[in-house]
């Protein structure tokens, strides 16, 4: 299949390395001096399971988007910081629009985030959207050009919201993007109410993420402290009741459930944190935001959330 994987840092670049070794055609979509290197000494990726270094084909987003034809892609994979999203959208679907090709590619996004899906689909209409989500997996770019990843870095998508009304067409893409990802060594599940995976993915993202940024530490070293057991559960909680108020409904055993998965996996350095060191925006509205507004709709205050964004916000003011 022919791939394209849009802001190519740390998972998308561990990705493109699982899927040109399965002899997929796969092009990085990235910026500055990672890209820079990229286009002068190829991709590095080293995992515990494999070690990649060769030549890839890295361009700029303005790049591709004039060079490349719709018909020439078979899935875009989105991996943007969510704040990008709604822009990339837009731009999107100016792109394929110029475009007289019945055969759409499939957006397959692999973002932090409940909203990414719903920014893609309200500008591209009838396009495949495929909500996804890159689980139990930690990356880092070390270098320009080098990237390091733990983990067994599932991946878990569908047809977004549900599939519930999807074409015998579509359904045989989608599954032959299944079988193409566990072909590269990507162990991948399909789901049939991924809106659902992905708010229990923010129910992690929501109590770690933030949290770990604002101390500074690594996920293994809040996961099983005893004084901070309130307010990791309390913003897991929150994150859980929010997500009703936008119709996905999720149980204590969905909240139990995601805390034991974090708390067993290798500790990783979230996202959040390395985008704090690199002196990058944070999503901060986009992992506590979305809750502490879904708990507002439903007449309800989230106050760990609220609390933890407002510490951050606070001390990123102090870093500048």
């Amino acid at each position: 299949m022919r791939f394209v994987i849009i802001g190519a840092g740390g998972i998308g670049c561990y990705y493109a390395a699982r899927l040109i070794e399965a002899d997929q055609q796969v092009t990085l979509v990235a910026r500055g001096v990672h890209l820079h290197a990229m286009r002068e000494k190829g991709l590095q990726v080293k995992h515990p399971s494999m070690s990649f270094d060769q030549a890839v084909s890295a361009v700029t987003m303005e790049e591709w988007f004039e060079t490349t034809s719709v018909d020439s892609v078979d899935v875009i994979i989105v991996c943007l910081k969510a704040m990008q999203t709604e822009a990339f959208a837009k731009n999107l679907k100016g792109w394929i629009n110029q475009s007289s090709s019945a055969r759409k590619p499939l957006i397959l996004s692999l973002q932090n985030g409940v909203e990414n899906e719903k920014h893609l689909k309200d500008s591209l209409g009838d396009v495949l959207v495929l909500g996804g989500i890159a689980r139990r997996i930690g990356t880092h770019i070390v270098a320009p050009g080098v990237v390091e990843a733990v983990g067994p870095a599932e991946v878990i998508f569908g047809v977004w919201p549900n599939h519930e009304t999807i074409s015998q067409e579509a359904l045989s893409r989608v599954n032959e993007l299944l079988t193409c990802f566990n072909d590269a060594n990507i162990p991948t599940e399909l789901s049939t109410d991924i809106n659902k995976e992905i708010w229990r993915k923010l129910i992690i993202n929501n109590a770690f993420n933030p949290l770990c940024t604002l101390l500074e530490v690594e996920t293994g070293d809040v996961a099983n402290v005893a004084n901070l057991q309130p307010l990791i559960r309390g913003a897991m909680e929150e994150a859980a009741l929010a997500a009703s108020a936008y119709g996905v409904e999720l149980t204590d055993d969905d909240v139990e459930g995601m805390y034991n998965l974090i708390s067993t996996f290798d500790s990783i350095k979230p996202s959040m944190l390395i985008d704090r060191e690199k002196a990058k925006p944070l999503e901060i509205e986009e992992i506590c935001g979305v809750v502490i507004r879904g708990c507002e709709l439903l007449g309800k205050d989230a106050p760990y959330n609220r609390s933890i964004a407002g510490l951050l916000e606070f001390i990123l003011k102090k870093d500048k």
